[in-house]
């Protein structure tokens, strides 16, 4: 017997637990809705399961309905009318404090106390919704999270409590995880890029990356967007597409574009070619650090940023400079910031190396707790 998924729509999906029992442990990742799944048993309104297509754990324990609402039905079942829901579910009303997601990737600290929480990462779905509750606290590395509200069930980041991060550094992600809802905006519109020319995604995953903006989103910021998910410095060097192909001005906002949700947004970027360094360790000798995958016409201070923003250093606190780390450095060895980094001789594979000033092991803590 074969089921679907039509609840969670507004969540990314529903909650998969590892065993029968509700108090049983909860899976990183989410059920997705429209996702379609095979009869293992059926015990209650618990249903063990194989996942047979859509996105989620291959097999696990899910509840077929949650407070007199289905969230699974029987493919083909003629149930009674509200059995029959569309494959999105019906979306809950935007609360006070509830963010979007926008990277379909969570950082998550486990606890009431975010100055010790271990961090999990979680997979949502973009433009699903997470239920906060309004609360901020900034880190001590500058980062910003959001406090759950769990007091009726699953956030949309689980059900226990916990802090969610909306932007830091040390992650690898390239912009904010989390967008403020609100419903002044109205309805988000999903779009689907599609390069026309090489582009290298911040995830190294599907160039078809899901987005989320507004109607009156413009397509100057349609770019930035595009941007930081392809590691394209200069949103200026982004042409984003009409649907019959031509350019699209910058002031053009989405609406007026004739974009709706699930349509693809096609672009190209006239920049550099792709270019990649690495970076060693400056407290391990002879292991690496990251790589950083640029472009070739990137400057030095905009490697600088690619570099601090992935792994939590701070820019104020970072000379870069040529040679390698742990070697001793003469006076003339500091990059001047505004030089291109092929005019400084770096090629493909090349290490670059800094000197840094600050609390290097504590600034790199969070980046590399995550390797």
């Amino acid at each position: 017997m074969a089921w679907e998924v039509i609840g969670g729509g507004d969540k990314g999906g529903i909650l998969v637990r590892s065993g029968q029992a509700t108090s049983s442990d909860q899976l990183p990742e989410r059920l997705s809705t429209g996702a379609r799944v095979e009869e293992v048993e059926l015990v209650g309104e618990r249903l063990h399961y194989k996942l047979l297509s859509g996105t989620g754990p291959a097999t696990g324990w899910v509840s077929i309905s949650l407070k007199d609402k289905p969230l699974l039905q029987r493919v083909g079942d003629a149930g009674d009318a509200d059995a029959k829901e569309p494959k999105e579910a019906k979306k809950e009303e935007l609360r006070e404090g509830d963010y979007y997601v926008t990277l379909g990737v969570l950082f998550k600290k486990v606890g009431t106390d975010p100055e010790k929480a271990s961090i999990t990462k979680l997979k949502r779905s973009v433009g699903s919704v997470v239920h906060t509750t309004g609360k901020v606290w900034r880190g001590g590395g500058g980062g910003y999270w959001a406090e759950l509200d769990v007091g009726s069930g699953d956030s949309g980041a689980g059900e226990k409590p916990g802090y969610v991060m909306i932007d830091a550094s040390g992650f690898g992600t390239p912009g904010p995880c989390l967008q403020k809802a609100s419903k002044e905006d109205g309805e988000i519109i999903l779009l689907k890029s599609k390069p026309r020319t090489e582009v290298k995604p911040w995830d190294d995953g599907s160039v078809e990356k899901e987005f989320l903006v507004l109607k009156k989103t413009t397509v100057a910021e349609v770019r930035v967007i595009l941007g930081m998910l392809f590691k394209i410095a200069k949103a200026e060097a982004i042409t984003v597409l009409s649907k019959d192909g031509g350019p699209l001005a910058p002031e053009t906002s989405v609406q007026e574009a004739g974009f709706r949700s699930g349509d693809d947004c096609a672009f190209e970027s006239s920049e550099g070619k792709s270019l990649k360094l690495v970076v060693m360790s400056p407290l391990e000798e002879g292991v690496k650090l990251t790589d950083l995958d640029i472009k070739s016409d990137w400057t030095v201070g905009q490697v600088r940023k690619l570099l601090c923003s992935t792994t939590g250093l701070k820019e104020a606190s970072m000379i870069m400079a040529r040679g390698k780390m742990g070697e001793r450095v003469g006076e003339d060895a500091q990059l001047n910031l505004s030089h291109l980094v092929v005019d400084c001789g770096y090629k493909e594979g090349d290490e670059i190396g800094f000197i840094y000033m600050g609390d290097t092991e504590g600034d790199l803590k969070d980046f590399l707790s995550k390797r």
